[in-house]
């Protein structure tokens, strides 16, 4: 048994004891659930590979007593990162946590407008009038090569106050919702796109962006 499903197993053990709740979340669909400990205890276990000394049970049962009956998985998912943030000075690697749940947050913010690839995000953000002409006929021409070359798993790399810092001031924003467009390896491959002429030279550059070898600002 690896790590991960050490962790998830003995979250999900602790989890039945916790004590039940008859709180509802309002689901992105509109229909409302019950909350369940169980669900939530999971889905932070996922994030906690690697973590030896984070306990998702503990971010869980925090997460619940902040949350009202009627708020939506949205709320609930920003509270549960908000709890992981607060414990970082009690412990480092809760950084690395909230990071990762601050992720998931993003992708499904992104997933929502029903942008699933890099030129897709691009294409939204040209019908919002955020991306200029000179990129969008780039990533037009180069969609295959650009889409190809993403590495969401390097989204991994980042702490939490990083990724804050770049999903809060960096991210391109739907114009109506405010949520954002792209993921924050979408925003590294635009910026390399835009500093690019060749696709090669873009996603050389993108490498080294997504490895926080250099960061542009």
């Amino acid at each position: 048994m690896n790590n991960l499903q050490q962790s998830s197993a003995t979250a999900a053990r602790q989890s039945e004891e916790a004590t039940p709740t008859s709180m509802r979340v309002k689901k992105r669909n509109g229909n409302f659930e019950a909350v369940d400990i169980n669900k939530i205890v999971k889905a932070i276990a996922r994030c906690c590979y690697g973590l030896k000394s984070v306990d998702a049970l503990r971010i869980a049962t925090k997460t619940i007593s902040g949350l009202y009956d009627g708020a939506t998985t949205q709320e609930l998912d920003k509270l549960s990162i908000q709890t992981a943030a607060s414990l970082i000075f009690e412990e480092p690697e809760y950084s690395r946590l909230a990071a990762r749940l601050l992720n998931n947050y993003i992708d499904k913010e992104v997933a929502n407008q029903e942008i699933y690839s890099f030129s897709q995000s691009i294409a939204f953000g040209v019908k919002e009038g955020l991306i200029g002409e000179r990129v969008a006929k780039f990533v037009i021409e180069n969609s295959r090569k650009l889409n190809d070359a993403i590495e969401a798993d390097r989204n991994d790399y980042f702490e939490f106050f990083g990724l804050r810092t770049v999903y809060d001031r960096y991210l391109l924003k739907n114009r109506t919702t405010r949520g954002v467009i792209e993921s924050p390896q979408y925003c590294w491959m635009r910026v390399a796109c835009g500093l690019s002429e060749t696709p090669a030279d873009a996603i050389r550059l993108y490498r080294l962006f997504s490895a926080l070898e250099y960061i542009p600002s």
